[in-house]
């Protein structure tokens, strides 16, 4: 009998813990995301349908509730009071996006911010942190004093992470989160998204929280949302912060890999790089050509590693877009570069082919031995070419022997084929690029073109 209860009981445990780890993968990766930085929610709705045509699976929102009132971008991310959807649009507005969104397909992400409140006072070294719905300054790390003084700054590269977790970001108040009151009405914010029809939260500076409350957190949603639930944590790494230190927990944002582009995809950078970069070891992470805290114009002094030019990053979007892995996250305005939509287009179709159990591998290839020029195929299903550089890339032959590719491929921006095909030799090459009397490859300078496979008749015209 006790032999009984005890197996049992371990059935039970067993039972629990398979349920808990289905939550954590539950919920079906994106295909792509479409940022709608600080975009209202009026706005994003009546765009969100045609973002599902061009390939998006899921929208990110910029934080809901209501914030600092100063104008700025960046004071969306300092709340004020959790319990109020207040800034981008009224509690109304966002449902109806929702609601729209779901119509079309595609799911909406909210970017959360729980690791600080507003600087309400334009000071950097002292907040009055009774002006917070909700929470007293004991829900604070904080100074002895009223206005509150800022108990310490953050030294980034002293070898441990405590000033990253318990002192403040810039001027904005840091939260206790070991205070239940904190969590309480935290989750009480998830709780209000989830139950308007969100599907997934950004946790913005997460790796100034400590590892347990996210998880908590997270482990929050996945049960509300009976895993349901798509998230991933910002986590900036620096010397004392790893992405590891976070990934096991959920997705991450991969700033390895936005590094190892930024300096392939600038001026002088070589592309070759990339044909095994350097980037998180997961194939879940948000990867970025770039977002809104590495953009100069945004940060004039803060901005992370920033491109001299930005339209480099373009070529580092649609490249992030060709991939298999990752999870690319589109900022809004480069969306409007012609060829990003087209990105998200071929991601989806590549998606749908591997789901069909196709082979949709992903491998940069060595047969164009250039450092402006980067080819990559995703199996025998398509490839992706771009050329950074400032004159057209002109090739009479390439040889594709030892490659996957062959058969009829079509770009779907331009609407031309190209033939791949094996001669007499036995070798493969481009038998047609755009007509049969053109072979080998042409790339008109500072552009990127995506190419699914085709039936062969495709291939047969001219």
């Amino acid at each position: 009998m006790r032999f009984r209860i005890l197996a049992a009981f371990f059935s039970i445990i067993f039972v629990s813990i398979v349920s808990s780890a289905s939550f954590a993968v539950s919920a079906e990766q994106p295909i792509a995301i479409f940022h709608a930085f600080n975009q209202n929610f009026r706005d994003v709705e009546k765009m969100v349908c045609t973002l599902a045509n061009q390939g998006y699976s899921h929208v990110q929102i910029s934080p809901a509730q209501k914030s600092n009132p100063n104008t700025a971008w960046w004071a969306r991310y300092q709340p004020v009071d959790y319990s109020k959807i207040e800034g981008l649009g009224t509690q109304a507005d966002l449902t109806s996006l929702i609601k729209t969104a779901h119509q079309c397909n595609v799911k909406v992400i909210a970017d959360v911010v729980f690791n600080h409140m507003a600087n309400l006072d334009h000071g950097e070294d002292a907040e009055d942190l009774t002006k917070f719905l909700g929470l007293t300054p004991d829900d604070f790390h904080r100074g002895a004093g009223r206005p509150s003084p800022k108990p310490c700054g953050i030294n980034y590269n002293d070898g441990n992470r405590s000033s990253e977790l318990s002192c403040w970001l810039g001027g904005v108040p840091d939260l206790n989160q070991s205070s239940a009151n904190v969590r309480k009405i935290q989750k009480a914010h998830l709780k209000k998204l989830m139950d308007m029809g969100i599907d997934g939260f950004r946790f913005d500076a997460a790796k100034h929280i400590p590892e347990k409350y996210i998880k908590e957190y997270i482990d929050y949603i996945n049960q509300y949302s009976k895993g349901n639930a798509w998230n991933y944590l910002e986590v900036i790494q620096d010397s004392d912060t790893r992405a590891e230190d976070y990934n096991w927990i959920a997705s991450v944002t991969d700033f390895l890999l936005y590094n190892s582009m930024k300096q392939a995809f600038s001026f002088g950078g070589d592309l070759r790089s990339l044909r095994i970069p350097r980037a998180v070891n997961d194939s879940r992470s948000v990867t970025f050509g770039r977002n809104h805290d590495t953009i100069r114009d945004l940060n004039p002094n803060y901005a992370l590693n920033p491109y001299d030019d930005p339209s480099d990053s373009y070529f580092a979007t649609a490249y992030v877009l060709a991939r298999q892995g990752g999870t690319p996250l589109i900022f809004n305005q480069d969306n409007l570069v012609p060829f990003i939509p087209t990105g998200a287009k071929f991601r989806q179709i590549m998606t749908q082919r591997g789901k069909e159990g196709r082979n949709v591998k992903e491998n940069v290839l060595a047969i164009a031995d250039s450092s402006t020029l980067l080819i990559m195929e995703r199996g025998a299903e398509g490839f992706f070419v771009e050329n950074k550089a400032t004159q057209q890339f002109n090739a009479p032959a390439i040889d594709f022997t030892l490659t996957n590719l062959e058969g009829c491929y079509r770009e779907l921006r331009n609407n031309f084929t190209v033939a791949i095909e094996r001669r007499n030799d036995g070798k493969k090459y481009v038998t047609r690029w755009g007509t049969s009397e053109r072979g080998g490859m042409e790339v008109q300078a500072r552009d990127a073109l995506y190419f699914i496979r085709e039936p062969i008749e495709q291939c047969r015209s001219n």
